[in-house]
């Protein structure tokens, strides 16, 4: 990981690198759950998928919450940039 010292002055340059890193965290959040959603769904026989995920160092809520959020929300550009718990509350809101 680079040091503090290594990282630019430029402001402007730190926000881009900023809004990267949020858009990958998000789409990430949202690659995570579609995959562990196959997983769980067509690959495991039953009673395998929680250990399966002990596997991989992720809890069975974090899982859900992931899930949830990736069949829940659309995945674009909207919601990117939002954390994982952020985007599971929404997904959990009421109509």
């Amino acid at each position: 990981m680079k040091e503090l010292d290594s990282l630019s002055t430029d402001l402007a340059k730190i926000t881009t690198e900023i809004k990267t890193y949020q858009s990958i965290g998000g789409q990430a959040i949202f690659e995570i759950g579609r995959r562990l959603k196959w997983v769980k769904e067509h690959d495991l026989a039953h009673g395998q998928y929680l250990k399966w995920l002990q596997s991989i160092k992720m809890d069975r809520t974090q899982a859900s919450r992931f899930i949830k959020v990736s069949a829940t929300l659309p995945n674009d550009g909207t919601y990117q940039h939002l954390g994982a718990r952020a985007l599971y509350e929404i997904a959990t809101m009421p109509p």
